[in-house]
């Protein structure tokens, strides 16, 4: 590859030890961009202002020490991947680059205070960070000087825009159709299955998914419900849910299931959503601006409002009762969902990257 830039310095805002999405998502461009040619290393600073942490500073600094990156079973690195723990994201701690890339506004203003050394500045924009407060410093993280923001949806782009002229690159998130598409056909399988992902995180809206399936099984018995996430199985699950933690089969589960049910309060852009699509499930989701990327009423998904479990059960319950309706749903919500490849989001990142 003949190109003026060859080193990429991602910086993550700490070092996950579970499968989340955000980091997903940084991780695959870090891979993807190995395999086009390019040096990457990943820095994980011990300490990064306004993050919460459970265990204390040393006891971060010696888990970094004694664990290093053996425990990454969740993902498979490219072997020319190179990483480091650092104390924070300082000058000293971080190498000369070509570009550097954060994610998650406290990473990135941090990353904004480095040297021109380090490389040209990439913001990738997630979501709307606000769930937990310090919206000046989030709005800040907009306007870095030198700095390019990319945004994974367009309601980002509309937000961001009004808080920085900087140039901002809409690069919609991919999912790998390799990994994820339909080997049970859509019109075989039992409508009276649903999956859904399950989160101890509130804007997740969990809570609301599990009422809406109780009030469901109210009506049909005959329900079957597959939940999954990377918290511990909620306690007091009812036996016809079943619940795996960090299912490394995800693409079989969607395919098990007939509907696949999101109940956010908020979403960047929700991709396990777009993967259930992907694998053929009819989805039923919240009505909120990550999800209208792709979640068209009556089109490609059915909506509901934020927090109300009685209309998410009676929208799946309408999909359970009118079988060829959900047969349609799914097939045009799998239809408008292939544009979302890992392929073109590479493609679209690299020329960003070879603008600068």
């Amino acid at each position: 590859m003949q190109s003026h830039i060859s080193k990429i310095t991602f910086i993550l805002p700490f070092k996950p030890r579970r499968p989340a999405g955000g980091f997903r998502v940084m991780y695959e461009y870090a891979n993807r961009l190995a395999k086009r040619g390019y040096k990457v290393h990943l820095i994980f600073p011990i300490k990064t202002p306004h993050m919460k942490y459970r265990l204390p500073y040393t006891v971060r600094y010696i888990l970094s020490k004694v664990e290093g990156f053996k425990k990454d079973q969740w993902f498979e690195f490219d072997p020319s991947i190179t990483m480091s723990y650092v104390p924070n994201v300082k000058d000293k701690y971080v190498p000369d680059a070509d570009i550097v890339i954060a994610t998650w506004w406290s990473t990135v203003l941090e990353m904004g205070k480095l040297s021109e050394k380090k490389g040209k500045k990439i913001n990738l924009i997630q979501g709307f960070e606000n769930w937990e407060g310090n919206e000046n410093l989030l709005l800040q993280s907009y306007d870095i000087r030198n700095t390019v923001n990319i945004v994974v949806a367009t309601y980002l782009k509309n937000i961001v825009s009004k808080h920085t002229k900087n140039r901002i690159e809409l690069i919609e998130s991919g999912i790998d159709n390799k990994k994820f598409y339909i080997q049970n056909k859509i019109e075989e399988r039992s409508p009276m299955t649903v999956a859904m992902t399950y989160s101890i995180q509130e804007i997740k809206g969990s809570k609301y998914g599990l009422e809406a399936l109780k009030l469901v099984k109210d009506h049909i018995q005959e329900l079957q419900v597959e939940m999954f996430g990377i918290a511990p199985c909620p306690e007091g699950l009812p036996e016809w849910i079943k619940y795996y933690r960090d299912p490394d089969n995800l693409r079989d589960l969607y395919n098990r299931n007939a509907i696949f049910i999101s109940n956010s309060f908020t979403e960047g852009f929700g991709l396990v959503s777009v993967e259930s699509m992907f694998c053929g499930c009819a989805l039923v989701c919240t009505d909120i601006e990550g999800h209208q990327e792709y979640a068209f009423e009556g089109k490609t998904a059915l909506l509901t409002e934020v927090r109300n479990a009685e209309q998410m059960a009676e929208r799946i319950i309408y999909l359970i009762n009118n079988n060829e309706y959900r047969i349609s749903l799914a097939k045009e919500g799998n239809s408008y969902v292939q544009r979302f490849t890992w392929d073109h989001a590479i493609d679209r990142m690299v020329d960003i990257i070879e603008s600068l």
